[in-house]
């Protein structure tokens, strides 16, 4: 769900008139270049392009205004996080839907847990206390009422890294996760 506005820095009426559908790429070349074939250079600079005549950005004008879905999503996603940083169960518990499954490696192998049993895995913790892990959302995705989610799990002092991945669903009005599994990305470093 990204706008992306591009300007052009020369300016013709056909760019800025009043439309009503959204200006693209394509759409401002064939309008500088008109259907002559496109034969100058265009080089990708992170968010813009360059030709032989002109000079393009994407995103000058930042909208990045978020919907009503997505702060949903970071927000449960943000609970799970933050659950699992401070000990807190019931934010958890509170993140996934209550038949959602979880498919993790651990000590016993290759296992299928529930919310509740996943939950309990920081049973020991002192509720509140912050117990080093680290979780930063990486990226989402909505699809009407669906969505996948990518979260980066970072140990204390990062000695170890995950990555968790996400299928969230939109129930009764609240998103919640259905399904979660996770691979670690890095190894225990040495002191």
């Amino acid at each position: 769900m990204k706008t992306t506005f591009i300007i052009c820095l020369t300016f013709t009426p056909v760019l800025f008139g009043f439309q009503k559908e959204p200006i693209n790429k394509e759409f401002l070349q064939a309008n500088v270049y008109g259907n002559r074939v496109i034969n100058k250079s265009i080089i990708n600079y992170d968010k813009s392009f360059v030709s032989d005549d002109r000079l393009f950005y994407e995103s000058l004008i930042s909208t990045k205004t978020e919907t009503p879905d997505q702060k949903l999503v970071k927000k449960t996603l943000q609970n799970y996080i933050s659950g699992s940083s401070y000990n807190k169960l019931e934010l958890i518990k509170s993140a996934f839907a209550s038949n959602a499954t979880l498919y993790l490696t651990g000590r016993q192998g290759f296992k299928r847990y529930t919310p509740e049993e996943y939950a309990n895995f920081f049973k020991n913790g002192e509720a509140g206390k912050f117990n080093g892990r680290e979780g930063r959302i990486l990226e989402f995705e909505i699809t009407k009422d669906i969505a996948t989610a990518k979260v980066e799990i970072a140990g204390p002092k990062r000695k170890w890294v995950y990555i968790d991945l996400f299928l969230l669903k939109k129930i009764e009005g609240n998103w919640k996760i259905i399904s979660k599994t996770a691979t670690k990305v890095s190894e225990v470093k040495a002191n």
